[in-house]
């Protein structure tokens, strides 16, 4: 009797369970963070000030399901575009939700470098938007070939 050998396809992106399970825990230790070592000051940035303002919100910890309802909406048009513009037919969510957990999991290690470690190599939070941006391009062109070739 023969065994069947089938051929393993490398898992390129994160199932929306798994996904969204770490992107929450990273929005939680986010706030957490941020709550604990900048006093909220989190919330004085130019996208969260107005909606929390709108709210009514002071602590960071409370926006939570807020930026998971903003991200939720990023994901679907980010997925929307996929289709449209690159042609990824299969996993399009899955790709820009991975990719998404992968930049926000470097940003929070950022953080805790910072406030743990007192990492200074850059001087301001806004000269990590170039590292981010290119880590989710390199990824998200990678993961992009592969669900075509299994396709």
């Amino acid at each position: 009797m023969k065994k069947e050998v089938t051929a393993k396809k490398s898992k390129v992106v994160l199932s929306k369970k798994a996904g969204w399970i770490i992107l929450a825990i990273l929005v939680i230790l986010d706030a957490s963070l941020d709550v604990i070592f900048a006093e909220g000051r989190g919330l004085e940035s130019n996208i969260l000030k107005p909606i929390a303002d709108l709210f009514g919100i002071s602590n960071p910890l409370f926006m939570t399901p807020i930026v998971l309802i903003i991200f939720y909406f990023g994901i679907k048009g980010g997925a929307w575009l996929a289709r449209k513009v690159d042609k990824i037919k299969y996993k399009s969510e899955e790709l820009v939700l991975t990719a998404l957990v992968i930049v926000y999991g470097l940003f929070d290690l950022w953080l805790i470098l910072v406030y743990f470690f007192n990492f200074s190599l850059f001087k301001n939070h806004y000269y990590l938007i170039p590292i981010l941006a290119a880590a989710a391009l390199i990824y998200s062109l990678w993961a992009e070939k592969k669900l075509k070739e299994s396709n």
